[in-house]
């Protein structure tokens, strides 16, 4: 039977959801299903429960498994050094992202205010130097944004152990994921609340998806890795 595969954890993860283990290893499994947007959520779900009870090394939604068997040997068996030191690394902390949405006019002012002696003059300019203005305005709203964000997420930055980039929706939108201990979760919540000079979000705890490729850390994430 196919199963359908969600995440790696230690064997005796205090969890009521059916495992297949293999020695101090164990993969959490269902059956397998046509994959649909609901049950993508249902995975990520299942993945944000299991991480409040301990670390989990998230696979991607849609991973399969041709049986049991191919589950211990193939998964655990064949990545078990790697799956190990993921797990010891990531006991205690969580995935938490951020949104901070700044107000564009106020955001578009400041760019302006800074960069005013840059400006072109009154008047007609061409299609180039419309484009080139373009561009210019669009770099300094994110660098702009990137340093009021950083001043605004400090108390985060401050008990992460890790953070990276979120991908841009739009450029007055800062979305970043930190690694953070599991019980600075409320704190981190709180000070993100109590944001009052931006629009705030804070989701989690989540699955350390963005914290396990060494490539990542720090930069830009290039999205979610469980397919969205």
């Amino acid at each position: 039977m196919t199963l359908l595969l969600h995440g790696v954890v230690w064997a005796g993860h205090p969890t009521t959801a059916r495992v297949v283990t293999w020695r101090d290893l164990a993969v959490v499994v269902s059956d397998q299903v046509t994959p649909t947007r609901q049950d993508a959520v249902a995975h990520l779900e299942a993945l944000s429960a299991l991480v409040a009870a301990g670390p989990v090394v998230p696979l991607r939604f849609g991973t399969t498994a041709d049986g049991e068997d191919a589950v211990r040997t193939d998964v655990l068996a064949a990545g078990a050094d790697r799956l190990r030191a993921h797990l010891t690394r990531l006991a205690g902390l969580v995935e938490v992202h951020t949104y901070l949405r700044f107000d564009e006019d106020e955001a578009l002012q400041a760019v302006f205010d800074e960069h005013q002696a840059a400006w072109p003059g009154s008047g007609r300019h061409d299609l180039a130097t419309r484009i080139r203005l373009g561009e210019q305005i669009a770099q300094h709203l994110v660098t702009w944004r990137r340093a009021r964000s950083d001043a605004l997420l400090a108390p985060v930055s401050a008990v992460a152990s890790e953070q990276v980039l979120l991908p841009d929706r739009d450029a007055t939108e800062e979305r970043r994921a930190f690694l953070i201990p599991h019980e600075e979760l409320d704190t981190v919540k709180a000070a993100i609340t109590a944001l009052g000079q931006v629009d705030a979000d804070c989701v989690g705890p989540l699955p350390a998806y963005h914290f396990l490729d060494e490539t990542t850390r720090g930069e830009a994430a290039t999205g979610s890795r469980w397919g969205w």
